[in-house]
């Protein structure tokens, strides 16, 4: 079996990858009791090993340290893995990875009735792998009763009242049959533990549906995926620079009548993601074939999402692409009623047809054509996971370049107008600390202690996490979300919810040289919506706190109004961590 490459910093909270990686900090398991007690030697997290422990005692309770011994000592054993669904049969059977060979399918030597009964089992312990289980059939009146916004947040494992709450989802209810019958889907993401996204597969019913993967960060599981879940097609996207990222978190779900849908997600695609951290998403609607005979451009929103959809993936280079680019022209994008907001590697400027065509400068672009005039007192509300590297003050590149596109609006050119302020919500070190999942609730938000010396003057803008409102307070963010709205009108000008965080690499930075046409530089690929009142409800603005006329009001992430730090509070860094991980 081979090594797991994260060694004793292993993060893994999946038990399909224990069973095919072997960890020599596990001999901790091997000679634990089985009852929860356990000697951790102190070089250890001994928090995210007991995190680890008490996951394989749930799901293997009976003599679960004597399986994990025996298939790491054992190479003509397969391990004891949670489930993993084969690709070669149509009828979803179970298989298992063995410990010699990544290519080698044991599942055809094993005894068929005792393969049946390991199905039955695992079909009836859904809530052994998926904590938060909804009803199945639901989805499509879930979705229709969102709108006209289809934004959801996470459900949250340990807040009860997010698994009731209307807008809350679960990964399961993306793949809901209700929403129709999927043949095939795309996932675009950084981090994917394929092991546990196939365990999702296998329990919606489409184990064996072709599923095209691009992924951003490394993964040794996914590299060699294809030889022996041959409907998985993994692709890792190729970045011009060692310090981007292909950060997008995006689906594409193509159903048998021949109709799609487009997800937008803040979520990696691995299970603490998907557990107590608070995600948002945005859900199309159900977008219909074109006729046959349908114009070149027939079926766009009036927000041209479908041809900024397209452009973007072309951006790619990546031929197996080039199905669902065929599929999304043909399909009708009418129903969309957001914009399309994504971000590319490279420099780009200014073209007379588009405007600025990616980053914060689409967004300005957008907002000046379309946003209600703003009063400059209104503030720019950020909301992010992650905090770039932001220059010596507040004007180098937030004012400079960020705000200044972001504070657009549709007044005519000409008016003085004044520099609006800045918020930016970021979990304080007491949020973490009181999050459901401890000092580990910090395991999603990679701010360094380097970075935030470099600039202090930050923590005169920054918000508290907050959000008792959506029962949330304790479910770290890692969704991103960009906004302006008024307290006093209980007002939202508009709306942005995106894979970006607060940085230069994923919204761009200018090169202000006086001889060129301004070059906006980003480094990363990132995909947001932007929701702008005109086009969603017809209204100047959108709704907060309570419905206004028949509108419903904006699902806003967080509490408003915010809580500033206060002085003795200090935003939580990612280097609190090293003694846990």
């Amino acid at each position: 079996m081979k090594e797991c490459p994260y060694g004793e910093k292993c993060y893994r909270k999946n038990p399909i990858h224990f069973g095919e990686f072997s960890h020599a900090h596990h001999a901790i398991y091997e000679k634990g009791n089985g009852s929860g007690d356990y000697e951790i030697p102190a070089k250890y997290s001994s928090e995210m090993i007991h995190t680890q422990l008490k996951l394989l005692e749930k799901l293997f309770p009976k003599a679960a340290a004597k399986k994990e011994e025996e298939a790491h000592s054992s190479s003509s054993k397969p391990p004891v893995t949670a489930p993993i669904a084969s690709g070669s049969s149509s009828s979803g059977s179970l298989d298992t990875k063995p410990s010699g060979s990544s290519s080698s399918r044991p599942a055809a030597s094993q005894d068929t009735s005792n393969l049946a009964k390991k199905q039955k089992l695992n079909a009836k312990n859904i809530k052994d792998y998926i904590p938060v289980v909804i009803e199945k059939g639901g989805m499509a009146k879930k979705l229709e009763r969102a709108a006209p916004y289809n934004m959801f947040l996470t459900a949250i494992t340990d807040s009860k009242p997010t698994h009731a709450e209307p807008l809350s989802i679960t990964l399961q209810e993306i793949l809901d049959e209700s929403l129709g019958e999927i043949e095939s889907t795309v996932q675009i993401n950084f981090m994917v533990d394929i092991g546990w996204l196939l365990g999702h597969y296998y329990f919606a019913g489409i184990l064996d549906k072709p599923l095209l993967v691009l992924y951003g960060d490394e993964s040794p599981e996914l590299l060699s995926i294809g030889k022996f879940k041959p409907q998985v097609t993994a692709i890792r996207v190729r970045m011009p620079t060692p310090f981007a990222t292909s950060h997008t978190k995006m689906m594409f779900l193509g159903y048998t009548d021949g109709s799609m849908r487009v997800v937008i997600s803040t979520a990696n695609l691995y299970e603490d993601d998907w557990h107590n951290r608070t995600q948002g998403l945005w859900i199309s609607p159900k977008l219909p074939a074109l006729p046959e005979d349908a114009d070149t451009g027939a079926g766009e929103s009036l927000t041209g999402f479908k041809q900024d959809l397209m452009l973007y993936l072309v951006e790619y280079k990546i031929s197996q692409l080039q199905p669902w680019i065929a599929r999304i022209r043909k399909s009708d994008f009418s129903a969309i009623n957001v914009f399309f907001l994504g971000s590319v590697p490279g420099g780009h400027r200014e073209s007379s047809v588009r405007g600025h065509p990616w980053g914060h400068a689409r967004l300005g672009s957008l907002l000046s054509k379309h946003a209600t005039p703003i009063d400059d007192r209104i503030p720019v509300i950020c909301q992010s996971s992650s905090i770039g590297s932001l220059g010596a003050n507040v004007q180098a590149w937030i004012q400079q370049d960020f705000v200044n596109s972001l504070k657009k609006d549709s007044t005519p050119v000409g008016k003085l107008r004044q520099m609006p302020p800045f918020k930016m919500i970021y979990p304080s070190f007491g949020n973490v600390s009181g999050s459901h999942d401890g000092m580990l609730g910090g395991g999603c938000l990679p701010y360094g202690k380097n970075t935030n010396d470099k600039q202090p003057w930050l923590k005169d803008y920054l918000q508290q996490w907050k959000s008792s409102d959506r029962y949330r307070s304790r479910a770290m963010p890692h969704i991103k979300s960009y906004t302006r709205l008024n307290l006093e009108d209980q007002s939202v000008y508009w709306f942005v919810l995106t894979s970006a965080n607060l940085s230069k690499a994923a919204w761009g930075c200018f090169n202000k040289n006086s001889n060129i046409q301004p070059c906006l530089r980003i480094a990363n690929y990132e995909v947001g919506v932007l929701f702008l009142p005109r086009f969603v409800t017809g209204e100047d603005t959108f709704p907060l706190g309570n419905n206004r006329d028949g509108v419903p009001a904006f699902p806003l992430p967080y509490d408003v109004p915010l809580t500033p730090y206060a002085p003795d509070d200090k935003p939580f860094l990612m280097d609190y961590l090293q003694g846990l991980y």
